[in-house]
């Protein structure tokens, strides 16, 4: 069990995607559909790391990266349908769902996620997580994306705290740059468990 003095912080912000919902697999086994589908070169770890970005940035990366070329759309539409056969079978990830619940009467709570908000809504919602939640901020929300501030610099404004007194959870690379790129200490969900705390250098 992590120690962490929680009483610094006025505001806790959750990412969606692998830090309260063990969607991830769900993800990117789409991803991997999708790519098979254009008859593209799978590296799903390129694809893991990036977790937080919207698809369309991911392909953009990827096309980049790799030297490949992508019909973007078409990809996007492929990821889409197999994660909509998939989403409904998504599950919260335990530890990170009951530190939600456990400090819902006494800390602001915000959701600041990369994911659209058709994806967030319906999640949300079937899992019985947004009751939970005073701001919940989605891709469409911000025209910058992880690995930048702006997710979850949104949400500590809506929230009306200051961003050192927001604790980030997050699971991916991005996801935890963009947390101190807000200038937030950050908790790392790893193998479902709350595992680390990266406090701002």
């Amino acid at each position: 069990m992590l120690s962490i003095d929680y009483s610094k912080y006025d505001a806790f912000i959750f990412d969606m995607d692998g830090t309260l919902v063990d969607s991830m697999p769900a993800h990117l086994a789409a991803w991997e559909e999708a790519l098979n589908q254009q008859g593209l070169p799978v590296y799903i770890d390129f694809v893991a790391q990036r977790g937080g970005m919207p698809t369309l940035k991911i392909a953009e990366q990827y096309q980049q990266h790799y030297q490949v070329n992508i019909d973007a759309s078409k990809l996007l539409n492929d990821k889409r349908a197999g994660f909509d056969a998939l989403w409904h079978k998504l599950e919260r990830i335990p530890a990170s769902c009951k530190l939600l619940a456990e400090y819902s009467a006494t800390k602001k709570l915000g959701l600041g996620t990369g994911a659209e908000r058709v994806n967030m809504d319906r999640i949300t919602n079937n899992l019985q997580l947004t009751e939970y939640f005073q701001v919940m901020v989605c891709a469409e929300d911000v025209a910058a994306h992880k690995p930048e501030p702006d997710t979850f610099l949104q949400v500590a404004q809506r929230l009306a705290v200051e961003p050192k007194r927001c604790l980030v959870f997050e699971d991916t690379p991005f996801g935890i740059q963009a947390a101190h790129n807000a200038g937030m200490d950050c908790v790392v969900v790893r193998d479902a468990q709350l595992a680390e705390f990266l406090p701002l250098a």
